[in-house]
């Protein structure tokens, strides 16, 4: 009888000891199905992060490549436009020195200036440009046709060492002033030529 019941509770302990472990078996697999679901989501989660930070990396080397060719480009458009009008200016500086093809763009310059004026007025002139001013006055008949137009325009002619390749105007008074130069003509067509010199280049 004793050895019945001692051999009844081997059994029902030994059913005990497999249903526990049978249950912590289970947990743990539950755990460890836990901790790898997880553990794929951490790593699919730090993926997810490392592929947009490289994304947003990549976008802004791009955008930071962008901004330096465009302004390697800038600069470089700027270059040739500067360089342009400075072969302007040393074109313009041969007609200075060339006094046969200078004296009629003198003549034209004149005119245009006194355009703007109604009455008498003073025409001012590098040194070097007086006699040819005067001359311009004369020969071209602007004298002629002012006075026709009235008694009273009587162009009076002065020296300004300031002024070059052209000729500035002004009334009696000082309130109407013109200068009309080579360079102050280059200078006032600049924003235009510039934009066409650069349609012309990279059109």
């Amino acid at each position: 009888m004793g050895s019945e019941l001692l051999a009844l509770l081997e059994k029902e302990a030994a059913a005990e000891r497999d249903r526990v472990l049978a249950e912590a078996r289970a947990q743990a697999e539950e755990i460890r199905a836990a901790a790898e679901g997880q553990a794929r989501q951490v790593v699919e989660s730090q993926r997810q992060q490392q592929e947009a930070a490289l994304r947003t990396s990549r976008a802004r080397a791009q955008g930071t490549a962008h901004l330096a060719a465009q302004a390697l480009l800038l600069e470089e458009k700027d270059r040739t436009i500067t360089e342009v009008f400075r072969r302007a200016k040393e074109a313009l500086d041969q007609v200075l020195h060339d006094r046969a093809r200078y004296a009629p763009v003198l003549g034209r310059l004149i005119e245009e200036g006194l355009q703007g004026f109604n009455g008498p007025v003073i025409i001012e002139a590098h040194p070097d440009d007086v006699a040819l001013v005067k001359g311009q006055l004369e020969g071209s008949g602007i004298r002629r046709t002012l006075a026709q137009q009235d008694a009273n325009w009587q162009p009076e002619v002065r020296s300004a060492a300031d002024v070059r390749g052209g000729v500035r105007l002004a009334s009696p008074d000082g309130r109407y002033v013109v200068l009309n130069t080579l360079a102050s003509r280059l200078e006032r067509a600049r924003p235009t030529l510039a934009s066409e010199v650069a349609r012309t280049l990279w059109r």
